[in-house]
């Protein structure tokens, strides 16, 4: 389970965001900006983790070798596969992937686990080209496959838990084309059989979990899929049931991004975050149904953004359930303007933004999954982004006119600056980043 835990549709979801939030004014999305300051301050953790190749993937934590630091695995894309790296609880990280493809993958998701009831931490990953696969774990960081039966279409996210209780973990997975969200049960073996009755096998998604939302002591699956955020009820079975009533179902599928689950009024019940290409992240707070849960949003006080990861914990210590969000708040320009946006919750379900914090709001490529855990076990959440891109973290989409418009009498340099920032260097940018928190004693 997750601790904590169409390229063409990623280029029409740019230009939708821009051309449909032209209007709104966006706050400043400078790294650091003036005012107060924040209580919770964050530093760079990553020491040993790629700055390289473009991470498509969500972001898992785990405890591969039981030493009780956080580890981290991710998925490359158009790159070498899938890659694992351990913790030393102070923010250095080292390469534990052998045994892992080391071939171009398209980038997806990865979730942690105990699949064979060794002890050992297991590995389940999806591809968004190659399909799903499971590696059983040694303790060490070392990986041997036992994927018999689980499928090889594209998927974008994979997740862990025991949906029919029988003590072996099965998996989740949300397709990346047309295959929608399906189940399959694990053996403890490595032997893999579907169970995806009345889960929507259609259409595609980013990003899944497994967790018991209703408190029935059933798994249920949390999915962002293309019709928008969805939930489904288990039967403790292997069978499903759609309870999403309340959340949004907009014309345009696929504008939903990342997945996060957790309690953010206090209730005990599960509630549910989404990030969202318009109008940004979103959080739906969990109500009785006459027949079920159904889903209220309570998102005031989230800006308006390009939310593409998401991840739910007590940021601050205060007891009450946080935001973090991966993403951009400009909204007019695509190219080096991504960051990572922390928002405190009151509980009820508003949010306040927080600046000041050390973490990036700008010059980022774009960010994909968002996740958060005490990688150095000082009580205070730290967080993880993957980010990547085929553009270059400094080149911003209003770079040239900005020039043009400046310089509007030099004529010929002012073209040569056309003409240098409408070809922008192309190649693989990106970096997984971790950024430490501590509470701020100002």
């Amino acid at each position: 389970m997750r601790v904590y835990r169409h390229p063409v549709v990623i280029v029409l979801l740019s230009v939708l965001v821009i051309g449909a939030c032209k209007a709104t004014k966006s706050p400043s999305s400078k790294t650091q900006s003036s005012g107060p300051p924040a209580p919770m301050e964050y530093t760079a953790a990553r020491e040993g983790l790629p700055k390289s190749r473009i991470w498509k993937s969500q972001i898992a934590f785990g405890d591969i070798n039981n030493d009780g630091c956080a580890d981290l695995g991710a998925v490359s894309r158009l790159a070498d596969g899938p890659f694992i790296f351990k913790g030393d609880c102070k923010g250095d990280w080292t390469d534990a992937s052998a045994g892992l493809p080391r071939e171009s993958y398209c980038g997806g998701g990865m979730s942690f686990g105990d699949a064979n009831g060794d002890g050992k931490t297991d590995v389940a990953i999806a591809d968004h080209c190659k399909g799903v696969f499971v590696y059983f774990g040694d303790g060490t960081g070392n990986w041997r496959n036992a994927s018999a039966g689980l499928p090889t279409v594209g998927s974008e996210d994979v997740d862990f838990g025991d949906f029919n209780k029988d003590g072996c973990l099965d998996v989740a997975i949300v397709a990346a084309s047309e295959e929608g969200v399906r189940a399959f049960k694990g053996d403890c073996k490595g032997v893999w059989k579907e169970s995806s009755k009345g889960l929507s096998q259609t259409e595609w998604g980013n990003s899944v979990v497994i967790r018991d939302v209703d408190a029935d002591g059933n798994m249920d699956v949390i999915a962002a899929y293309s019709a928008g955020p969805r939930v489904w009820l288990g039967d403790g079975k292997g069978g499903w049931k759609e309870a999403s009533e309340g959340m949004p179902a907009p014309d345009i599928h696929g504008l939903y991004w990342g997945i996060a689950v957790g309690d953010v009024n206090g209730d005990g019940k599960l509630d549910v975050a989404s990030g969202a290409a318009i109008p940004g992240a979103e959080v739906f707070i969990q109500e009785a149904g006459p027949t079920g849960p159904r889903w209220r949003k309570a998102s005031e006080g989230i800006i308006p953004m390009n939310a593409l990861g998401v991840a739910l914990g007590d940021l601050n210590n205060d007891g009450k359930t946080d935001l973090v969000v991966a993403g951009k708040a400009n909204l007019e320009e695509i190219g080096g303007v991504y960051g990572v946006f922390p928002f405190l919750g009151d509980g009820t379900g508003n949010w306040k933004l927080v600046d000041n914090t050390g973490l990036p709001t700008d010059g980022r490529e774009r960010t994909w999954g968002a996740n958060v855990a005490d990688i150095n076990n000082d009580g205070v959440l730290d967080i993880g982004v993957a980010f990547g891109d085929v553009l270059a973290p400094t080149w911003r989409s209003g770079a040239a006119k900005k020039a043009a418009d400046q310089k509007k009498e030099e004529k010929d340099k002012d073209d040569a600056q056309k003409k240098k920032k409408s070809n922008p260097d192309r190649g693989m940018f990106g970096a997984i980043e971790v950024w430490k928190g501590t509470l701020s004693t100002k």
